[in-house]
């Protein structure tokens, strides 16, 4: 895109450059791709929406009339001032300037390529103001560049209703499941996560979705819908694969076998490479889409040599590139500690151009460990990358909830780019994205930050939540961010992460966390679009939607913070020596469980509800009192056990035999022994599962559910 007219005359400031409602706004542009097309469009469109007025493409300034504002979109930089230059080093490098040029209030918008320019006018887009006297496009002069130059979004594999093949939450919001939207709704979806400042996207093909769907061809349909938003949008694309898991968590295939015949390896095998041929044909069909494939062998470990681990990568690798030569590579490593070893058997293999991947969760890299993995892979000539998983949001077969972790991503991108990042730099980084429609503040902030990790997260999470609801509807939801981060989230990774002694639900005044609940929900319930805002973020969903999919959760963290109270009281009541009966009788008065409402919940449920749980279990515990559950709490999760017993069943031939303590009845739903064998006594008194010898039992219809 060429500006067709030199821009002469004196460069003075301005302090802002204004566009009145109703009146035709001016850009001079000419667009020569299609994504600079697409720019311009998107540019337009808002304007428009924004003044009710057309807004007019012009080839150069001196067809703006005498004395009018305008938007210049450039591709060469030309109209900046002479000291302010465009970065060169990066695709997606860009500056903005507001100045006066012959006689016009003018803001520039220049790109390094279009795919620069198109950051510029996003940037510019984000910052504008809707008042008086119509647009208001206030001063600025910048120049930026990435601090990462690749960074995607993972689609994760999970739905909300199938719950990792384990159960079904028929009650779980469907407009949580990407994988039933349309093709508009798709495409939205994809430049909102573009505009939230990511280049590209990293896919996901497990047989977990082939279960979702119904089959791979249905499956392959779906992302194909993803590539070509993606595509049309100038973003990257990537392809993860689940390259060693080919059956479970809801998907059966009888004639997948791992195990090769004596003396022979698992590559060697005909039977076992069968199984790798045919889902590797699968993977592959996406290769003419892709840029880089990202293989993850070590979890669930179904190859139990790295010979063959190598050997399979290398036929996963060589089936991608005969379909597109210009596939990369990437290995991402799950388990850290063992990174420097995997590191040089790879280049043994022959592996010399490979992305290498670290996992990004801080506790599993002690001080100077993360450090020291950069420093190997820069001796050995690897380029090393990021892959995401858990910062921004907790993965959906587990506990999803929404959390808002702007402060923890920070804290923890300011850490790695002032330590390993120095010592030999990242060139991509991935953010999962796994609950979708809730956790779009936390993924924002990601976005932006692996931009510029010196922004201020809680301006971030304002400007999400004004660019989406406007300057009167914003900071209501701006307060309910705020408080799920508080009480979800906390400041660091120690307080978000559930399984570390240092993780904390609620803060420490539980009564403020439920005034502060109570405000905001009554404020939320209350809060009417403001028909005289457009939103500056593509959307798949109204406004409206994003806030009814955030009260659920807020009244969670409402009931958790009104239990905490009562606990506090019944715990207070103990000390006093209350006897027993009256301590069980309070006990169980309090106990209303946490609800999960519409909302995601995973196989483990809200972390209220466990926290809650375990609470009052200890509690029972101590002072020697029985708490009884509610009656439909028990019969929910019998019948949650029952599913399982179902989809496991599916998997044999022949009746599937447990004992009521079995661990995949227990700590599959991260639940005690005596839960388990609770719950399951319920399915035994129902004739639902039956005795069949040695102290074991199976479902009473198994035939229904066996593999076939």
């Amino acid at each position: 895109m060429l500006m067709a007219t030199a821009l002469l005359g004196a460069s003075l400031g301005v302090a802002a450059v204004e566009f009145k409602s109703g009146e035709r706004a001016y850009v001079v542009a000419r667009p020569v791709t299609a994504l600079e097309r697409r720019v311009t469009d998107r540019l337009n469109d808002y304007i428009s929406k924004v003044l009710g007025a057309p807004v007019s493409v012009v080839a150069d300034l001196a067809k703006v009339p005498a004395g009018a504002p305008a938007i210049i979109l450039s591709t060469n930089g030309l109209g900046l001032s002479s000291d302010l230059v465009v970065p060169a080093d990066s695709p997606e490098g860009f500056a903005l300037e507001t100045r006066r040029l012959n006689g016009h209030a003018v803001i520039i918008a220049a790109g390094q390529t279009d795919r620069g320019l198109k950051r510029a006018v996003q940037r510019l887009v984000i910052g504008s103001e809707q008042r008086a006297p119509g647009l208001v496009l206030p001063e600025v002069r910048v120049t930026e560049r990435p601090w990462i130059p690749r960074r995607e979004w993972t689609l994760c594999a999970w739905s909300p209703e199938l719950v990792r093949g384990v159960f079904n939450n028929p009650n779980a919001d469907k407009r949580m499941n990407v994988w039933l939207y349309s093709d508009r709704q798709v495409a939205a979806y994809v430049e909102m996560f573009d505009w939230f400042g990511f280049s590209g996207s990293q896919l996901m093909d497990t047989v977990a979705n082939y279960a979702a769907v119904g089959s791979r061809e249905a499956y392959h349909g779906r992302l194909r819908m993803f590539t070509r938003a993606l595509r049309e949008n100038g973003q990257e694309i990537t392809l993860w694969v689940w390259a060693a898991q080919f059956n479970n968590f809801g998907w059966v295939d009888p004639t997948v076998t791992y195990t090769p015949a004596t003396g022979k390896t698992a590559y060697e095998d005909p039977a076992v490479r069968s199984s790798f041929e045919h889902y590797y044909d699968g993977y592959a069909e996406l290769a003419p889409e892709v840029d880089l494939l990202i293989t993850h062998f070590y979890d669930p470990g179904n190859l139990k040599n790295r010979a063959d681990v190598f050997n399979y990568m290398g036929l996963l690798r060589n089936k991608f590139r005969a379909l597109n030569p210009k596939v990369k590579l990437g290995v991402d490593f799950w388990y850290a500690g063992e990174e420097t070893t995997y590191m040089k058997e790879l280049l043994a293999n022959g592996f010399k151009d490979v992305l290498f991947l670290e996992n990004t969760m801080p506790h599993t890299y002690p001080p100077g460990r993360r450090e020291a993995l950069h420093a190997s892979a820069k001796a050995h000539g690897l380029e090393i990358g990021v892959w995401g998983w858990h910062t921004a949001e907790i993965e959906s077969d587990q506990i999803p909830t929404q959390h808002v972790n702007a402060q923890l991503l920070a804290q923890f991108y300011r850490q790695v780019k002032a330590g390993a990042d120095r010592i030999h730099p990242i060139t991509y980084w991935s953010e999962m994205e796994a609950c979708h429609l809730t956790n779009i503040f936390s993924l924002y902030a990601a976005g932006q930050l692996l931009w510029n990790p010196e922004r201020d997260p809680d301006e971030l999470l304002r400007e999400i939540a004004e660019g989406i609801w406007g300057p009167r509807n914003g900071p209501v939801m701006l307060e309910a961010l705020r408080l799920i981060q508080d009480v979800r989230s906390g400041p660091s990774w120690d307080t978000y992460w559930m399984w570390l002694p240092t993780h904390r639900l609620g803060t420490a005044d539980p009564v403020n966390d439920l005034r502060r609940a109570e405000e905001v929900i009554v404020r939320l319930e209350a809060m009417k679009p403001d028909a005289s805002f457009v939103p500056k973020f593509p959307l798949p969903f109204p406004p409206e939607t994003f806030v009814e999919l955030t009260l659920p959760h807020l009244r969670q963290i409402r009931a958790f913070a009104d239990f905490r109270i009562k606990f506090s009281d019944l715990e207070a009541a103990a000390q006093t020596g209350l006897g027993p009966t009256e301590l069980t009788r309070r006990a169980n008065a309090i106990w209303d469980p946490i609800r999960d409402y519409s909302t995601w919940i995973g196989v483990f449920g809200p972390p209220e509800a466990i926290k809650q749980e375990a609470m009052l279990t200890k509690f029972a515990h101590d002072h020697g009192i029985v708490i009884t559950p509610p009656a439909w709490l028990r019969w929910r999760d019998a019948n949650r056990q029952l599913q399982s017993l179902q989809n496991r069943q599916r998997t044999l031939a022949i009746p599937l035999q447990v004992k009521p303590d079995a661990i995949q009845l227990t700590r599959e739903f991260l639940w005690s022994a005596e839960k388990g064998k609770d719950r399951f006594q319920l399915l035994i008194d129902q004739g639902l599962v039956v005795a069949s010898g040695d102290g074991t039992y199976r479902l009473a219809n198994w035939e229904e559910y066996r593999q076939h």
